[in-house]
């Protein structure tokens, strides 16, 4: 399939030391998705200022998302997950800088 965006997007991620795995979601039917967001604004938005992330092509998104099965990408979904900005903070090992891909 060919792209359809030729700009990175902002894709939510969970991880742990070096390694980064990508954040996914399920419509109300069950069919997971992968989930992208077209600003780092609408990303903040959606999942909160604490949410990791790493930049990724389209064509880099599907590719990684494939052999999971995963063939539809919500782009831009309103709410990721619960809003996290108002619970204590986890203490974590995260890095407070998103992870990048090169």
């Amino acid at each position: 399939m060919k792209p359809r965006h030729t700009v990175d997007w902002f894709v939510p991620v969970h991880s742990a030391g070096d390694i980064a795995t990508l954040q996914t979601g399920r419509l109300p039917d069950g069919l997971r998705v992968g989930i992208a967001f077209t600003t780092l604004a609408n990303l903040r938005a959606a999942s909160g200022p604490r949410q990791e992330w790493m930049r990724l092509t389209e064509e880099a998104l599907r590719e990684t998302l494939a052999p999971l099965g995963v063939t539809r990408i919500q782009l831009d979904p309103v709410l990721v997950g619960p809003d996290v900005s108002s619970q204590p903070a986890l203490q974590t090992s995260h890095p407070s800088q998103p992870a990048l891909v090169h």
